[in-house]
Formats: C-alpha cells, structure tokens, sequence
C-alpha cells in the first residue's frame, strides 16, 4: 500500500531559457512556434523585458529576452507545479537550503493574465529551482 505524502509536486511546470537579447529570444520563439509547431500560451513585458511561454507538451518553455552576453542559450531555471508553494517552502528552508525569494503572489501582465504563486531556492547543486501555484484571477 502506498503512503499518502502530505505535500505533492505535480511535475514541471516550465523551464526557462535565458536569450542574450530581444532579437535573439524572437528568433528563440519564432523557432519554438514556427519550426516546432510549439503554441503560443503567453506574452508579457517590452523590450529587453519581454518574455513568452510556448507549450512544450506537458511543461511549458519560458523564453525570455533578459540575458547577458554570456548567457547565449542559459537555462536560467525550472519551476515545479505544486499548489502547497508556502509548504514546501517551509520544508526546504528546515532543511537547510537558501531560499532566495519568499512566497508571493503575482499578477504577471500576460496576455491572457497570469495570476500565480511563486518562490525560489537554490538546490543542492546550486540549480535555481522555482515552485509555482497557478492562480484564477
């Protein structure tokens, strides 16, 4: 018989990819969408803020135009789906691991709107790990 856990993640929720510029994450989405027939789930920001997520098949890939020149092609980091952010924050915090940013709430100005709930912590290889509660508005 299986335990019942208390808390649960429920996979990947995306992975973020880092272009060195504008142009380049354009031609990151342009590839995703065009080339690999990947849809479009969202857009937000301007400029060297602009950012899109593509649907990669049971995650997503957050492709973003805010990297530096020696960032070409970066994974920046991945997020994990759970609907228990502020648990697990807790949990990993106890355990001994940096949290580097706490649980918020955010309204991120995609088209559609993204309503979440998001943290961040480094994980024992110093990978950049965010877990994120997708939120209706």
């Amino acid at each position: 018989m299986t335990e019942k856990r208390e808390l649960e993640i429920a996979g990947v929720h995306h992975i973020s990819i880092k272009a060195r510029s504008l142009e380049q994450m354009e031609k990151t989405v342009d590839f995703y969408h065009n080339i690999l027939n990947m849809e479009i789930i969202r857009k937000w920001g301007q400029g060297d803020s602009s950012a899109c997520m593509v649907d990669a098949g049971g995650c997503l890939l957050e492709i973003m135009a805010s990297g530096q020149e020696e960032d070409d092609g970066v994974v920046n980091h991945f997020a994990l789906a759970t609907s228990q952010v502020d648990q697990w924050i807790e949990k990993i915090r106890n355990q001994g691991y940096a949290v580097t940013m706490e649980p918020q709430d955010k309204l991120l100005p995609a088209q559609p709107p993204f309503p979440v709930r998001i943290a961040f912590f480094r994980g024992p290889a110093g990978e950049l790990v965010e877990l994120m509660e997708e939120r209706k508005e």
